[in-house]
């Protein structure tokens, strides 16, 4: 028969670690934009240790004034661990090798996913609040975004225009992305999604003007720059398929990360059907 004392002791360290890992971390650092924002939406500021520099770019950020009041971090391992942190966020890209090394070193550190869809969003800002030991407040950012889907959800159009997302090298938007929905919730047809283009991909000019777009988006990461890539955005081709509508101009923050400004970008949508 085993000896229960010899039995218990084990236990006691892991006891112990179960115990750590469910307190309120006192001390977070997101190293990733989208993680960013979201902490910056829902923690406590006074336990926010440092956000990502992109949490301040205001072409790419959409609580870019809020991070400017906390210290900021270029997502090296040195500086991290001198933050001295108890909970640290991640994106989807974050650097495999850093992540991998951060746990080897016993920290705490949780991935957040990319969103595809609204629901993703609202999974998202519950694992947050879950990891901040804020879930009140994820709940009540969630009630605020529902209720604007629903207002926005009242607007009933006779005709569903066809529009895409067209963005440098040719690049679009079709199923299973944020503006696939949102093009959707306002009003419009996304022509990529009815030619089955999925996710974030190229769309070749010759099936783009035979499918006859009605009106294009875009969102410029960076406005004012000049590139070869954004060239393609002037083609005379592109102007005279929609009878010279010009392409109207979106914030790259409403796309690059997953959140609740997502119902600012369906209501300028809304405001652009004809």
């Amino acid at each position: 028969m085993r000896n229960p004392t010899l039995i218990s002791i084990p236990l006691i360290p892991a006891l112990l670690v179960a115990g750590l890992c469910q307190a309120a971390p006192q001390r977070v650092v997101s190293i990733n934009l989208c993680s960013d924002q979201l902490l910056l939406l829902l923690g406590d500021p006074a336990r926010i240790a440092s956000v990502s520099h992109l949490a301040r770019d205001p072409n790419a950020s959409w609580v870019a004034e809020q991070a400017r009041h906390f210290p900021v971090n270029r997502a090296s391992l040195e500086e991290i661990i001198g933050l001295k942190p108890d909970l640290i966020l991640t994106g989807a890209y974050t650097n495999a090798l850093l992540r991998r090394a951060l746990k080897a070193l016993g920290y705490r550190v949780e991935s957040i996913p990319l969103a595809k869809r609204i629901a993703d969003i609202r999974r998202n800002i519950r694992r947050v609040a879950a990891l901040l030991d804020r879930k009140a407040r994820g709940e009540q950012l969630i009630t605020h975004l529902d209720e604007r889907l629903a207002q926005l959800r009242e607007h009933r159009f006779a005709r569903h225009p066809r529009a895409l997302f067209y963005q440098p090298n040719g690049y679009t938007a079709g199923r299973d992305t944020l503006q696939d929905e949102a093009l959707k919730l306002a009003g419009w047809e996304n022509l990529p999604a009815t030619l089955g283009i999925q996710g974030y991909a190229p769309i070749d000019m010759e099936s783009l003007l035979l499918a006859k777009p009605e009106q294009f988006f875009t969102s410029p990461y960076a406005p004012g720059t000049q590139s070869l890539a954004q060239r393609r955005l002037r083609h005379p081709a592109l102007r005279a398929a929609t009878g010279g509508k010009p392409m109207r101009v979106m914030p790259y923050r409403y796309w690059l990360c997953g959140g609740p400004m997502i119902v600012e970008a369906i209501e300028q949508l809304q405001r652009a059907h004809p």
